[in-house]
């Protein structure tokens, strides 16, 4: 069993004050912190007009997002606002009945049959990998995580718009995508603490102008859709009778949106934390030699892997892709006997609940045997939650579960990336969680 403790930010000591908590939000989610954030299990703060709520504990993520979600299925201004300009009716964003209508519609996108299909299209992404990486000169250093985002970007487009996209339409949607992103990194103040209107705002119009260059690249790519990729998730989502053009554009986008990066850090954390720890790595490679046998793999292969898949929830614990939730309280409401008020912004933290000193032992340890089956302690229920949780979990975890695990045993069944000796990495969060550098790594072949 590991006894590794990655790194992770800074934590105070005491309470920051309202303007250092804004100083450190603008920078980075993770680092305003404070050592007892990680023990506390309800937290009210008021920031200028503003009342935050951090549901810090297991039965407050059920309250809030499953026995009373129709008071919170909203989500919270600055995640509409930032969002807004590019994908405005998605799945991700939307509430109430265009929500429920495009839930009905989507989710049988992520179902059994349709997941084998795609399972395929992931398989000849990473076999493309598996052979350039083969092709490198011995020992040869590469940024893993430039090189795990190329990788999802590309397995997504073909999932997305079909094999036959061009890694140059790829790359431009990709590089869009990055810049939208780029363009919402500053917090927007005004939104966040419920600032008049009236006070110029930060952001400008970057967003706008960002979103618009990601939509003219994605209708330039579904412009040239064949019949030939119906079973893209494009195909699919254009047999629909009940989406507009831009409503399709816009689930597509979102799908990318909340898949490319956060598998791209994902897969980086676990090679980083894989090459700490020779012993878990030893027994990765005897479970996937044990099971691929150099066979292909199968669309239930999540289910053949436990320790592979135990190494994959554990880094999701660790480090979280979304380390935060927020939803906005519809109507005034009371919660173990604390006020609500209406309009109040609560914060469920997986950041949080998945270190939380009552509810994990050792929290910051890397131990992924604490989630296999036969663990003497079982995760204590509605603290973990990588994927979200209730009505609005994500749409498609088996996908994302099934994207990982593929990647992870046909990756590691013929390399063995490695760090070399004093690399340091910080996760930090601005849109979603990731390290702060490139990560290099050497590719060791196996």
């Amino acid at each position: 069993m590991s006894d590794f403790i990655p790194p992770y930010p800074i934590r105070h000591p005491k309470t920051l004050g309202g303007l250092d908590t804004i100083k450190h939000l603008r920078r980075d989610l993770l680092s305003f912190w404070t050592e007892n954030a990680f023990t506390r299990k309800f937290i009210t703060m008021k920031l200028l007009n503003r009342t935050l709520i951090i549901a810090n504990l297991p039965e407050a993520v059920n309250y809030i997002l499953i026995q009373h979600y129709d008071n919170y299925q909203k989500k919270s201004s600055l995640m509409q606002k930032s969002l807004m300009p590019l994908i405005p009716d998605s799945l991700l964003i939307s509430h109430g009945d265009l929500w429920q209508k495009h839930s009905h519609l989507i989710r049988p996108f992520f179902g059994p049959e349709q997941l084998t299909i795609f399972s395929a299209v992931m398989q000849q992404t990473l076999h493309e990998q598996q052979e350039r990486w083969g092709k490198l000169p011995s020992a040869n250093t590469l940024p893993m995580l430039p090189e795990m985002r190329a990788l999802s970007a590309t397995m997504l487009c073909r999932i997305l718009f079909g094999s036959q996209i061009s890694d140059a339409d790829c790359q431009a949607l990709t590089k869009s995508v990055a810049a939208y992103l780029h363009s919402i990194e500053d917090l927007d103040v005004n939104t966040f603490f419920g600032l008049p209107t009236w006070v110029p705002s930060l952001g400008g119009n970057k967003s706008g102008k960002a979103a618009k260059a990601v939509h003219e690249c994605i209708d330039k790519i579904i412009a040239t859709y064949s019949p030939a990729n119906a079973n893209s998730l494009l195909g699919l989502f254009l047999s629909l009778p009940d989406l507009s053009p831009a409503q399709i554009r816009h689930e597509l986008l979102a799908f990318f949106l909340a898949g490319y990066d956060t598998t791209a850090t994902t897969l980086t954390w676990v090679w980083y934390l894989l090459a700490q720890c020779p012993d878990v790595e030893q027994r990765l490679h005897q479970e996937i030699d044990s099971v691929l046998n150099g066979t292909e793999a199968l669309a239930d292969l999540p289910t053949q892997l436990p320790y592979t898949r135990a190494i994959i929830d554990e880094t999701l614990r660790l480090y979280p892709p979304f380390p935060m939730l927020s939803r906005e309280a519809a109507a005034a409401d009371t919660f173990h006997d604390k006020p609500i008020p209406a309009g109040a912004t609560i914060l469920i933290v997986p950041w949080l609940l998945h270190r939380h000193k009552a509810y994990w032992e050792k929290p910051d340890h890397f131990i992924p045997e604490r989630f296999l089956a036969d663990a003497p302690v079982k995760p204590t229920p509605f603290t973990y939650l990588p994927f979200g949780f209730g009505a609005r979990e994500c749409v498609a975890k088996q996908f994302s579960t099934l994207q990982l695990t593929l990647s992870v045993a046909l990756l590691a069944q013929h390399f063995r990336p490695q760090t070399k000796p004093g690399l340091k990495v910080t996760p930090i969060c601005k849109v979603t969680l990731s390290p702060d550098n490139d990560v290099p790594m050497t590719i060791v072949k196996r």
